[in-house]
């Protein structure tokens, strides 16, 4: 099978929809990873911004695009989520759905997103709390192309639906100058995704 090219011409003069931002000027589609230490504020956060989206009210300031949210907080259970609602919000959207409990990445997460994608053609945003609860077992390989592989599987379907899609993860307990050298696995998280956050307390 011959390698399919476009001329540098053809695709300098070809119409591509412009990068969707989901909260203005904070979170473009595509494939996220949201990194802290534990007990932080992570799903908090995350929970925050899903509700903004949903509602299509402003965050920070910030404009948001409204649209169908998945959130899997596999962390999680209702009652906790419940509460976690309660205090956040006294109107919770309908088109923000919430999961405990989904496959993992080696028995059918990809599918059952992109069936909740096709079922909910307005959903621009999904969540993963946490990144690690839907890995398989990566054995003795090789590390960085396993982390490479499985952050590789959910950009597809981030890149092929436009959406935005954010990885809630740990951090390393090793403090480095780059904070995003300390997410937790190997440089292939971060090199296959297409933007990262990392989430810190101040020292200072």
């Amino acid at each position: 099978m011959r390698i399919e090219t476009i001329s540098a011409k053809e695709l300098y003069d070809m119409y591509l929809p412009p990068i969707r931002f989901i909260v203005d000027g904070l979170l473009p589609q595509g494939l996220h990873v949201f990194a802290g230490p534990p007990k932080i504020g992570k799903s908090w956060l995350l929970l925050q911004i899903a509700l903004a989206v949903a509602s299509g009210k402003s965050l920070w300031g910030l404009e948001t695009e409204q649209g169908t949210v998945l959130s899997l907080c596999l962390e999680d259970s209702k009652s906790r989520l419940q509460q976690r609602l309660s205090e956040l919000t006294d109107e919770p959207p309908d088109c923000l759905h919430l999961a405990t409990f989904s496959q993992s990445l080696t028995d059918g997460l990809c599918d059952q997103l992109v069936e909740f994608l096709k079922e909910h053609a307005d959903t621009n945003l999904v969540i993963i709390d946490t990144l690690q609860k839907v890995r398989g077992n990566t054995g003795d390989g090789n590390l960085y192309a396993s982390d490479y592989q499985d952050i590789g599987l959910l950009k597809r379907i981030a890149d092929e639906y436009h959406i935005a899609l954010v990885l809630i993860h740990h951090l390393r307990k090793r403090e480095a100058s780059d904070p995003h050298a300390m997410i937790s696995g190997t440089t292939g998280l971060v090199g296959a995704a297409d933007g990262s956050y990392v989430l810190r307390r101040d020292h200072a």
